[in-house]
């Protein structure tokens, strides 16, 4: 899989727990330690460019991962790749990642270059402000 296909793999899905509040299994903050990984790499300009796999994920999870807000409205991933990204979840989202994000450095899951939790949450804010506003401008 190319980087920028893995790269909205993971931040749609981000997305979608940012929409629905729920974490879906242990170690799911696996998703924001890689986004914030891709954001600090040499690729980050290439996949923020690549509007063309952003739209194939969005298609693809759209037939394929249909959910629903917690409103019950159906997610469009065409709207989170087109300049709405939302991967920093608030309230009781934010708690339960941060417990889900702590989990899995006490079992160094994630050994090396991992940030503190508040850390990963400023940079994930940065990478959705920088794809946002590229797609933006794309518009």
């Amino acid at each position: 899989m190319s980087v920028a296909r893995t790269f909205w793999e993971k931040a749609t899905a981000a997305h979608v727990y940012c929409a629905q509040g729920r974490i879906r299994g242990e170690q799911y903050a696996r998703h924001w330690h890689d986004l914030a990984a891709f954001r600090r790499s040499p690729y980050f300009a290439s996949i923020v460019a690549d509007h063309v796999v952003a739209a194939t994920v969005a298609r693809h999870k759209s037939c394929f991962f249909i959910e629903k807000d917690t409103e019950g409205a159906v997610i469009d991933y065409a709207v989170a790749t087109q300049g709405h990204l939302r991967i920093v979840p608030e309230g009781q989202a934010r708690k339960a990642l941060a417990e889900d994000y702590a989990a899995m450095l006490a079992d160094e899951v994630m050994a090396g270059d991992a940030l503190p939790f508040e850390q990963l949450m400023q940079v994930c804010a940065e990478l959705a402000a920088q794809v946002n506003k590229a797609a933006a401008m794309r518009g």
